[in-house]
């Protein structure tokens, strides 16, 4: 876990010395000096202490907002975090969608972090590896899991800051009515600004396979062609249509996979191996 101590900026697509490029909906994506709500039943006002199952949410339209109409290789993702307790573990994860909120949320990938409170008021960055298909709507969710367990509870409040945003955050959380993704500052979501973004920049040693994998012919007619290292295992596939529908789809042991019965039209091909998950944009003839 990378921690980034408290620096100002004012750029939403950001590149630095090192070429990193940032993606974010911050106006300012660095500065961490305030937190958002969260559902749980706080002490201070004669609660448990009980910390209850969060989802947190943002959304980046990378050719609309951002001008990027190719594919776009995360390596990292960058969480503000106003306020943890050591242990917490957080669920992040990246999804393409149609539309959101109320849309199909198809997974590109998933990963799990445990969160110390040495990093509060700043933006700790994370390893987190997954390519975003052109010209889809991308969604990141950071999950809380409930931990109703006394005044000891698990619990992480998101980083904020003062400066604005371009596009809305969302909060999900049941246990106080929010039952479905829903803009904060309105109706029971309180009003925050999530910083949270991505970066193409790849942190340490970590699961970097997408480049390693190839598909082809791509667009493919009958028979589509895994390449992939002998040492990452395959552990099975699915595919998901424009609308979000998922189907398994079984990987040959020769790295086939048969198209043939597909309709026409764009396609996501997720693979799950032994070392992460890989999402590739496929197009049947």
């Amino acid at each position: 876990m990378k921690k980034i101590t408290l620096l100002a900026a004012a750029f939403a697509v950001s590149s630095f010395v090192s070429a990193q490029t940032v993606i974010s909906q911050s106006v300012d994506p660095v500065t961490v000096d305030d937190g958002g709500a969260a559902c749980w039943s706080s002490p201070g006002s004669g609660g448990s202490g009980d910390y209850r199952e969060n989802s947190f949410y943002r959304t980046y339209d990378l050719a609309n907002d951002f001008g990027i109409s190719t594919t776009f290789d995360v390596g990292s993702v960058q969480i503000g975090q106003a306020g943890a307790v050591d242990g917490t573990v957080i669920n992040v994860t990246l999804y393409a969608a149609d539309t959101f909120p109320g849309g199909t949320l198809v997974p590109l990938n998933t990963e799990q972090f445990t969160l110390s409170s040495a990093d509060d008021l700043t933006l700790v960055e994370l390893p987190f590896v997954a390519q975003i298909p052109a010209n889809v709507l991308t969604v990141l969710e950071v999950n809380v899991p409930e931990s109703a367990n006394g005044t000891a509870s698990l619990r992480f409040f998101p980083g904020t800051n003062g400066s604005g945003q371009n596009a809305p955050s969302y909060l999900e959380a049941e246990s106080c009515g929010i039952t479905v993704p829903t803009e904060t500052g309105t109706g029971s979501a309180p009003a925050a600004e999530y910083v949270f973004n991505l970066s193409d920049e790849v942190l340490a040693v970590n699961n970097a396979i997408t480049s390693q994998v190839s598909l082809y012919p791509n667009p493919v007619n009958n028979v589509l062609n895994v390449s992939i290292p002998s040492s990452i295992q395959i552990e099975g596939a699915t595919m998901y249509d424009i609308l979000g529908k998922g189907t398994q789809v079984e990987i040959s042991a020769n790295n086939t996979i048969n198209t043939s019965s597909l309709a026409s039209g764009v396609y996501l091909l997720s693979i799950n191996t032994n070392e992460g998950n890989i999402t590739k944009k496929i197009v049947k003839q």
